[in-house]
């Protein structure tokens, strides 16, 4: 299983939030780029880069700040792959992120607008994944500020069919906490959805939760306040996932 190392952006900087709320927001001491170059550094190949603003506003704020961040993650290994996302919600907005990033998270345009996410992914073949934000047992959108009265399980293979190159699924309720993944339904959408590359994110916070996102078949796992605060240190991470890679 893939360790992927999490940077999310507000005002310049990166920051956690606890589920999701831009009221409990946890800073990093370090600068977002610095922080790409400690997680590369450490064997971490794949971060995972949010503009918290655009999520919320609805376009891109941040676009100069993930390209600091891509530069600085390439000058410490040429191989990591930077998905970024946050905001896209226009075709536009897409190739933007694209001429910065290896690839492209869609949440929100993507659920509320079928068919979206299937033309992008067309157009930008491998390039793009999708991001299922759940609280309880319905998306959450808009930055998590709504949900929408939608299956879970129904949305998620609606967005694979379209061509999500990659599902990046987060229990809302339990991101920033450290509390743990939700299991149970990670358990579920990989039963249901067997040839998908899942990937788990929300609430995990040692190695012991990846070993068991790792029993579960999970492809990857997204850590952001565990590396902030140190509960999970990346190559100590890598290397017990070593072996399943």
């Amino acid at each position: 299983m893939e360790l992927i190392c999490a940077i999310d952006l507000l005002d310049g900087g990166a920051v956690r939030l606890v589920q999701g709320n831009y009221d409990r927001r946890v800073d990093a001491e370090a600068s977002a780029p610095e922080l790409a170059r400690r997680f590369v550094a450490a064997g971490c190949r794949r971060l995972h880069v949010v503009d918290l603003a655009g999520a919320r506003d609805g376009a891109p704020t941040q676009l100069d700040v993930v390209a600091t961040i891509v530069d600085a993650a390439r000058s410490e290994a040429s191989d990591v792959t930077v998905e970024a996302g946050g905001g896209l919600r226009a075709a536009a907005d897409v190739v933007a992120i694209l001429a910065i990033a290896d690839v492209a998270i869609l949440g929100t345009a993507a659920i509320a607008h079928p068919g979206f996410l299937q033309r992008c992914a067309e157009e930008h073949p491998g390039r793009v994944a999708a991001s299922l934000d759940l609280r309880g047992d319905r998306p959450a959108v808009d930055g998590w500020i709504r949900d929408v009265d939608l299956d879970a399980v129904d949305v998620a293979a609606r967005l694979l069919a379209e061509g999500a190159a990659r599902l990046i699924v987060t229990e809302t309720s339990r991101d920033g906490t450290l509390a743990g993944p939700d299991l149970e339904r990670l358990e579920a959408l990989r039963t249901a959805l067997p040839a998908a590359t899942l990937v788990a994110a929300g609430g995990i916070g040692s190695v012991e939760d990846l070993r068991a996102l790792e029993a579960l078949g999970i492809d990857g796992a997204i850590v952001g306040m565990a590396l902030l605060n140190g509960a999970i240190d990346p190559a100590e991470a890598i290397a017990a996932l070593e072996p399943a890679r």
